[in-house]
């Protein structure tokens, strides 16, 4: 494992020789959040700002799942469809189970994840084919099993996941998502298998080199983002009451923005989850701040694909690539 040590820089370590991948997020944030409050000052109000961490919970989680697998260089295009199936799943389960269906989620999501990760290594597809057609088979399965109708349940306890608030004017939600933050921003930057996401990222012939099981860590990444799915499945459920189909759809851009505002490289190797919060907070502030202004959907659309294009533009790693096509 020295190897990798010297190949790989621990990621703060990291942020210290890339200032416009540290700031410009921070910098963007601070700017959104002036612009809307100078536009409606409701936008500090305690109401919205409970709101905005209501709003930005489920995608963080969404978008941690897409992270770990961007730094591997690769990406997880189903994750919107794994947090769909594994919300009806959950939906059914509900009436027997109570809480406990976010465990069904989780494993919905692992066996997800699973597939994912195996036929990408074992047939040598690339991850965008692979998660691509699977996005579709998850979404046509879960259509399936709820015949295309939302799976409607009753169940204070499991309601109260996203309803409730163990703190004060903050949404349990927010702590489940907090939680699955804080616990990958330890595997990510205090762990051997941590390192080894960065090291694969970086430079996978040379991790393979220095001993790393590439194709093992590939799958167990896959599966890792198949759980935090799974779980942004059943708490998405918990949220809207029901289990909606194609719920989840909106959370496949909206996390990979999300990271790659935050300053995790499509190319892989560079950021991690604890820039991917940033860019929750663009995402969510941004689209909060939209909705409280009155600005219309479609232009909404339009100005979210307008920064995807920036933040791609200003924080990919151009020297991985010798063409551009």
């Amino acid at each position: 494992m020295n190897t990798v040590k010297q190949v790989l820089p621990l990621p703060w370590r990291t942020d210290r020789t890339n200032l416009k991948g540290v700031f410009l997020p921070i910098i963007t944030l601070a700017i959104l959040m002036m612009v809307f409050t100078f536009l409606n000052e409701n936008f500090l109000s305690s109401n919205n700002l409970s709101n905005l961490l209501r709003e930005m919970s489920i995608l963080l989680v969404v978008a941690l799942a897409g992270t770990i697998v961007i730094l591997i260089g690769s990406i997880d295009l189903s994750v919107g469809a794994i947090v769909t199936l594994s919300g009806t799943i959950s939906a059914f389960t509900i009436p027997s189970l109570g809480v406990g269906a976010v465990g069904v989620a989780m494993l919905v999501g692992l066996v997800a994840g699973l597939i994912n990760g195996v036929v990408f290594t074992a047939f040598r597809i690339p991850s965008f084919l692979v998660t691509l057609g699977m996005l579709s088979a998850f979404t046509g399965l879960s259509n399936f099993i709820s015949n295309g109708r939302p799976i409607l349940f009753s169940n204070a306890q499991f309601s109260s996941l996203s309803q409730g608030m163990l703190i004060p004017g903050i949404p349990n939600l927010f702590l489940f998502s907090i939680i699955c933050f804080i616990v990958m921003v330890f595997i990510t930057s205090r762990t051997v298998f941590g390192r080894n996401v960065f090291a694969v990222g970086g430079g996978e012939k040379v991790a393979e080199l220095s001993g790393i099981k590439v194709k093992r860590l590939k799958v167990l990444v896959f599966m890792i983002s198949g759980v935090l799915c799974g779980l942004a499945g059943a708490l998405l459920t918990a949220r809207i009451g029901a289990g909606t189909p194609r719920a989840g759809d909106p959370y496949l851009l909206d996390s990979i923005a999300a990271a790659v505002i935050g300053g995790t490289a499509l190319s892989g190797g560079i950021g991690g989850p604890h820039k991917t919060i940033i860019g929750v907070l663009v995402i969510t502030v941004l689209s909060n701040g939209m909705n409280i202004t009155g600005i219309h959907p479609y232009i909404q659309d339009m100005i979210k694909g307008i920064v995807v294009i920036a933040a791609v533009a200003a924080t990919i790693d151009r020297s991985k690539f010798s063409l551009t096509k």
